[in-house]
């Protein structure tokens, strides 16, 4: 038997599992162009009449998309942010020094990523330390938090295929501390960087439950939260709710496209056992 014949039962497989995905976004797609009363009837076919400018000018003035599209361009660009200089800088510092210390902290990793984030006991805390009121700083800690475990863990696995050669090297030529850190080990960590960014920005550009609970003013809500909003206005209006949809998802398709490259080899590297 070919190799060809041997594959085909899993192209299949791909092909099916593919449309489960694409499907609904190309239903998304095509009645974001359509009238109301043709939304509505929710058939998977191309318009009959295209409205290209008339759905997404109306999402544009009533879903107020450019104060959250730049609250969500903040949040989630300085979560991704943090995210990476932590996670990286401490997942080196993991893998690097086996001690108690270290196989504690790799223990508790594991634990952040089973453990659900409780929201009462967190927003109390952040209550305490007045991060609640009118400020990005308190759910950005949050997605930093949650974040932190599964990114740290993907990065050690991605540290233990770089050779501690590297670091000698590095120690013989002069570098120490940060400067053999951001100088030498983080040029090569573009694949899991990419990995990491893509990750994270998705999690959190596409999150609602948390933003939800710790953001209190109307003026900081997220696209997340505004589509929440704009679909209760307008629950019968689904051309313009999808049109909504895809106006919130084009930023992660956009990151999604320039990093695609990457992505791939950091999660291979990533995998590999710590």
């Amino acid at each position: 038997m070919s190799t060809r014949s041997r594959k085909w039962p899993l192209e299949i497989i791909g092909l099916v599992l593919s449309a489960i995905v694409i499907v609904p976004l190309l239903l998304i797609v095509f009645t974001s162009f359509k009238g109301p009363a043709e939304a509505a009837d929710f058939k998977f076919s191309l318009p009959t009449e295209w409205y290209i400018y008339e759905n997404y000018t109306e999402v544009l003035k009533v879903a107020k998309v450019s104060t959250a599209f730049w609250n969500s361009l903040i949040i989630t660009g300085s979560s991704v942010f943090l995210v990476l200089v932590v996670c990286c800088t401490s997942a080196f510092v993991i893998q690097r020094r086996k001690n108690f210390f270290t196989n504690t902290v790799q223990f508790l990793l594991l634990a952040g990523m089973v453990l659900p984030l409780s929201i009462i006991t967190t927003y109390m805390m952040l209550f305490k330390l007045g991060l609640t009121q009118s400020t990005y700083v308190g759910l950005i800690l949050v997605y930093v938090a949650t974040s932190y475990p599964i990114i740290t863990f993907l990065y050690i696995g991605f540290f233990n295929s770089l050779s501690r050669e590297i670091d000698e090297a590095a120690v013989i030529d002069g570098a120490k501390g940060y400067g053999l850190f951001f100088r030498v080990i983080f040029p090569l960590l573009k694949p899991m960087n990419a990995t990491a960014i893509i990750l994270t920005f998705i999690s959190v550009w596409n999150d609602f439950a948390t933003a939800i609970y710790f953001l209190n003013s109307a003026k900081k809500y997220t696209l997340g939260i505004t589509v929440f909003f704009f679909q209760g206005e307008h629950s019968s209006d689904w051309n313009l709710v999808f049109a909504d949809l895809v106006i919130v998802s084009i930023p992660v398709i956009i990151v999604y496209i320039v990093l695609q490259k990457q992505i791939i080899s950091g999660l291979t590297a990533g995998a590999v056992k710590s």
